[in-house]
């Protein structure tokens, strides 16, 4: 297949670079609308909560993601002059275009204490629509001395995190970018070897945007807003990589041979790495979409678009471009040496080492290993909110004024929602509806319960749905509440009637149940297709096992790293949970981004040991020709993620640190430490396959 494509791509390299560029231009101009496509976070589950919301605005008339206003004053106001203030402003509030209903604290006493209050505004504009109601919101509040107005609510703090998320992805390109061009430069010694893999990332990048922006707008797909990061961080890392891996290999045989033999065994070797690897890579994302939400399976879409892309462009772009300078490649190769002969030497040296002393290599390994995963058993996840955006945000300081003046510390706020099972509650319904409530109460850590009050409709359709707020002892993302939410929800499938539960606490409960519930059949998942992915690629038995259990070691101890920095504060950070969906996504990008130095080294270990029989040299080859690049490679990725680890996005932080701090750990302990430790003492075992596996 290789041979068969290097002829293609050498014969019509023309036409393929003329198609591309077609490709990144069309969708290209598409990409800056991705931002005003997406939508929320897309955290949650279609269950108990989500149900009890949908009754609220059936029953209730309060909708989903209403905008809170939220006032403050000064004690220099007073009361009658804060009321007048908050009467006016929601006045004109009421008049805008979009707006279908306002709740007033005036009248809802339960929305005002004594220094702020807050007001709903419900909108009957479509989701990704919102934005322009919300900048007419914000035009419309008045401005006075003493009283502070701002904006929060699910449908705002949505807003600020795609602008945020969109500034992070600016800082990445800023820094990232050239940090990962100054690296090629380097290692590469030429202007257009390392101009190559970052012009084919930041295209890659652009055309996944648009072509998911317009799949999104034909499709009306629910797309998370966390897709904004992951498209880039996933894009340009794998890109850059994959480009990087191509055109070290060409311009390694070219000093070799003819330009058109170049670019076949370019395109047998590494091409066939970066198919294997991207192979593996698909595995970990398919994984991702197991978990129910629209966060996980829309960016598990996304990024699978983005590595579909990549590999093609690099598999059939890339050389097409090589082919088109390979002439003055060669006018500029006369005279150089490569490979470079100290770098050789230096990897060659390191792996005599490791092969005198495999055992205390492999201890010392192994050692460093659990210094990190030791951390990785205390993490614990949390759903994020608007505390994950940065302390001056104003969505984020208006949550923590509602948080201060209408929500007690360490109080959970969980709604129940009671229905008859026909028409309306029957003489036996009202005495098990009462007794629910009586043993509710009767709970010592329920501090109290009362009904929730509800517009009345002329139908009187409102009566045939119960609400109350439950006041339980706890905060809503503590496992004591999620316990005792699961077993009021057991007890409520047992009775006549139906009780459904909902609010932030169940709602987070939820969530992290349904990650808990997919993460054995998405482990399972990755595990057996990259098994097979490899098994294929290496026939061999011990070396597909060796690589998985390798990669789980890696994405432990980057989980190590992220309690050390984010959890426990020891890094200077403020301490607090890791995300949810940060281990869930380092464990779908890692464990197949990792592979790609995995496949590299096992790659020319395989090559060597079935050319002399001798494993000696196998390790040798494999380390001295691989080494500067799997460093290197290394290096560009951890510079176009480690930028993300400095956003302003708490989740996204997670993330790119997370990545980051795994590839590095991927590189330096395993594939310097222990792998080549335990090919030395394994033997001619590493590359023992039954007779009817193994290659001809």
């Amino acid at each position: 297949m290789g041979e068969w494509l290097s002829r293609f791509v050498y014969r019509h390299s023309g036409a393929i670079a003329a198609c591309w560029m077609a490709i990144f231009v069309i969708f290209g101009s598409f990409s800056a609308r991705l931002p005003s496509i997406v939508q929320g976070p897309g955290l949650y589950t279609k269950g108990s909560s989500y149900e009890v919301q949908r009754l609220l605005e059936e029953n209730g008339g309060m909708p989903e993601d209403p905008v809170i206003v939220v006032f403050q004053r000064q004690p220099t106001v007073s009361h009658a002059r804060f009321s007048e203030i908050i009467d006016d402003t929601l006045k004109r509030l009421a008049v805008l275009d979009g707006v279908a209903f306002v709740q007033s604290p005036l009248k809802h006493r339960e929305q005002m204490a004594k220094d702020a209050a807050y007001a709903l505004i419900g909108t009957d504009e479509p989701l990704g629509e919102r934005k322009n109601l919300l900048n007419w919101i914000r035009d419309r509040l008045p401005h006075f001395e003493g009283i502070t107005i701002q904006l929060t609510g699910k449908t705002v703090v949505q807003e600020d995190v795609n602008q945020a998320s969109m500034h992070d992805f600016k800082r990445a390109e800023r820094f990232g970018i050239p940090l990962a061009f100054l690296i090629l430069l380097l290692s590469f010694g030429g202007f257009w070897y390392a101009l190559l893999p970052v012009l084919m990332g930041l295209l890659s990048v652009s055309t996944a945007m648009g072509f998911i922006a317009m799949l999104g707008a034909a499709f009306d797909l629910e797309l998370s807003n966390f897709i904004l990061n992951v498209i880039p961080m996933t894009g340009l890392a794998l890109c850059l990589d994959f480009a990087f891996i191509m055109t070290n290999r060409f311009r390694e045989e070219l000093g070799r041979g003819h330009p058109e033999k170049a670019l076949q065994v370019t395109l047998r070797t590494s091409g066939r790495a970066v198919y294997v690897s991207s192979a593996c890579v698909l595995g970990g994302l398919v994984a991702v979409a197991f978990i129910p939400m629209p966060m996980f399976r829309s960016a598990s879409l996304c990024a699978i678009i983005v590595v579909i892309l990549s590999a093609a462009v690099n598999l059939s772009l890339v050389p097409a471009l090589l082919r088109f300078i390979s002439p003055w490649l060669v006018r500029k190769q006369a005279g150089q040496a490569f490979p470079d002969d100290r770098s050789r030497r230096f990897w060659a040296l390191w792996a005599e080492r490791v092969r005198r002393r495999p055992g205390r290599v492999l201890l010392a390994g192994c050692c460093l290993m659990m210094l990190l995963l030791f951390p990785a058993l205390r993490m614990t996840t949390a759903v994020p909110d608007a505390r994950s955006l940065p302390p001056e945000t104003e969505s984020r300081k208006a949550d923590e004024a509602i948080r201060t003046y209408f929500r007690q510390d360490g109080v959970s706020e969980v709604l129940l929602a009671m229905q008859p099972s026909g028409k309306g509650f029957t003489p036996e319904e009202r005495k098990e509806a009462a007794a629910w409530i009586k043993r509710i109460q009767n709970d010592v850590s329920v501090i109290g319960i009362k009904p929730l009050p509800v517009p009345v409709f002329k139908d009187n359709s409102y009566l045939n749905t119960v609400f109350y707020r439950i006041s339980y002892m706890g905060e809503p993302g503590s496992a004591e509440v999620h316990t005792w939410l699961r077993s009021l929800e057991k007890e409520a499938g047992q009775s006549g009637i139906r009780v459904l539960l909902g609010g932030e606490a169940k709602s987070r409960q939820e969530v992290i149940d349904a990650v808990a519930g997919a993460l054995p059949r998405m482990l399972t998942f990755i595990v057996i297709t990259n098994m097979l992915v490899l098994f294929a690629a290496f026939r061999s038995v011990l070396i597909p096992v060796k690589a998985v259990v390798m990669n789980l070691l890696t994405i432990a101890a980057s989980f190590g790293v992220l309690v050390i920095v984010f959890q426990s504060g020891l890094a200077g950070s403020s301490p607090g949970e890791i995300a949810v969906m940060v281990p869930v996504f380092v464990f779908g990008l890692v464990f197949g981004v990792s592979m790609d130095y995995g496949v590299f080294l096992l790659s020319r270990m395989t090559e060597a040991f079935r050319e002399t029989g001798q494993v000696d040299v196998a390790i040798q080859e494999g380390l001295a020709s691989t080494g500067k690049l799997i460093t290197t490679a290394a290096a560009i990725l951890i510079a176009v993620t480690l930028p993300f680890a400095f956003g302003e996005v708490e989740g996204v932080r997670q993330l790119g640190a997370g990545i980051a701090s795994a590839v590095w750990i991927d590189v330096t302990l395993l594939r310097l430490l222990v792998v080549p430790s335990l090919m030395k003492l394994l033997g001619k075992y590493n590359w023992w396959a039954p007779t009817w596996f193994r290659p001809h």
